[in-house]
């Protein structure tokens, strides 16, 4: 593969993506690589948020290559994932399936375009720092368009592959767009979707976690940030978090108009900007840079997932977004999950943050492992309160995650399972401080019931269990 001089400039991959509505929604993109064949193109197999394998090339219906004479010949394919481009085509054109509209997909209708990248852009294995031009061919110039990438001559820019695949596209007929700022940083809601939650209460919910989440860091990590909601009228719950951009879905839309559709909404929000620090710049090196080629599997998914969702909810509780019954109420959901799952008493959350590269995130086999968003936030809570405790309520499990943002997520250095239990014990005032939480509950599978009773107690809250129709009920009291 030979590259086409640009004097003076990193050369730039352009990308034109079009809606195709006639049967089964799709989109067909044509990218022009600024060089000479022969080369490789690769799709990404999974997407940072979702730690499995995602295998987006079976979304793939064709493969093309435009030759010199201006007609098109299919490329081969030199493994599941990536197709030959031979000598003398610079332009690949490919239809790709959308009609998808989880927080992470890609989806097309007659009044929206929204992309995930990740999920269908190709790229250069070989030149993975070139950047990106995208054209949106067949959106009308009145449709507002949401992002976090520039925009420059009418195209969307992106600075390499790591900023392209992490950068969400939605683009529909009408877009709610709600706007505020803090800390100096601006930060917008978009939502696409037939009913929508209360724009007054929406927009306060959303600057109450902000500024405090900000506030606990003590600076934010992107220069801007966009809430993306997609309501679609279909069964959907899910969120994912970008470097400076959520795509938050929740469906059919009326669920945002009920209060339990709300609440799901504003903890998701809660969940993805905490994600900000914790995941997008406080990574697991196993994650620093992603490699899309290939599984990454890593032993800290408790750390990235179980720690944002207790932080979360937390927060949301410290802004006062919800009281403390409305705490104890998501801690009850919580430790429901918990004490009916007999999969944590079988293989560590550690060793399922691992395996979740195995079966994804599916229950699986019946008792064979916990989740990684439940175990984790149950340990990250111990941690909570032991700390607390050691320091007479003068560190917190907060403490140590902006210790770990400014010693590791600032400087994006990878972040290792030693580093992550070394700042807490550091906060926590001892090299010993949290080993046992470590031994017993991220690396082992003893039961926490008693840990997490005392915990309770500590904060002057009462937990018990009763077993009735079949599972456990788990009930958190002022004591």
């Amino acid at each position: 593969m030979s590259q086409v001089d640009t004097p003076g400039e990193k050369p730039v991959i352009d990308i034109a993506v079009r809606r195709l509505m006639e049967g089964t929604p799709k989109i067909e993109l044509t990218a022009a690589f600024p060089c000479e064949g022969p080369f490789e193109v690769q799709l990404p197999i999974w997407r940072p948020g979702r730690y499995e394998v995602g295998n987006f090339a079976r979304y793939v219906y064709d493969m093309m290559g435009q030759q010199s004479d201006g007609s098109w010949i299919e490329l081969q394919k030199t493994s599941l994932h990536a197709w030959h481009v031979p000598e003398e085509i610079g332009r690949v054109r490919w239809t790709f399936f959308a009609d998808l509209f989880n927080a992470g997909s890609t989806g097309v209708a007659a009044d929206i375009l929204y992309i995930n990248p990740v999920n269908c852009f190709l790229y250069l294995p070989d030149h993975q720092d070139w950047g990106y031009a995208i054209e949106l061919t067949d959106v009308p110039a009145g449709w507002p368009v949401a992002t976090g990438l520039p925009q420059s001559n009418g195209r969307w820019q992106a600075r390499d592959v790591q900023h392209v695949m992490d950068s969400p596209i939605l683009a529909a007929d009408a877009l709610t767009h709600l706007q505020y700022e803090s800390n100096g940083i601006p930060f917008h809601i978009w939502i696409y979707g037939q009913d929508q939650p209360n724009p007054d209460s929406f927009l306060a919910d959303h600057v109450a976690f902000t500024d405090s989440q900000i506030a606990h860091f003590g600076s934010f990590p992107a220069e801007h940030y966009h809430f993306m909601y997609v309501l679609p009228e279909r069964e959907v719950r899910h969120g994912v978090e970008h470097e400076d951009t959520t795509v938050i879905a929740i469906g059919p839309s009326a669920k945002s108009q009920t209060q339990g559709g709300y609440d799901e909404l504003i903890g998701i929000a809660s969940h993805e900007l905490y994600h900000a620090w914790n995941v997008k710049r406080i990574r697991p090196a196993e994650w620093t840079p992603y490699e899309f080629a290939q599984a990454c599997p890593s032993r800290m998914g408790y750390v990235a997932e179980g720690v944002t969702t207790y932080m979360g909810d937390l927060f949301l509780f410290e802004c006062g977004v919800v009281d403390l019954p409305g705490w104890c109420r998501l801690m009850e959901r919580l430790l429901d999950r918990h004490v009916n799952n007999p999969g944590r008493l079988n293989s560590s959350v550690a060793q399922s943050s691992f395996d979740t590269w195995l079966d994804g995130y599916e229950a699986g086999v019946p008792g064979r492992k916990g989740s990684i968003y439940v175990e984790g936030a149950v340990l990250a809570f111990l941690c909570d309160v032991r700390i607390m405790q050691l320091t007479g309520g003068e560190a917190s499990l907060q403490t140590a995650m902006r210790m770990l943002w400014e010693q590791f997520g600032m400087e994006r250095i990878g972040l290792t399972e030693s580093d992550y239990w070394s700042v807490l014990n550091e906060v926590a005032g001892a090299t010993d401080a949290l080993d046992d939480l470590r031994l017993h509950y991220a690396d082992g599978t003893e039961d926490s019931w008693d840990d997490l009773v005392a915990a309770m107690e500590w904060q002057g809250l009462g937990l018990t269990k009763n077993h009735r129709d079949g599972r456990w009920h788990v009930s958190i009291s002022s004591t």
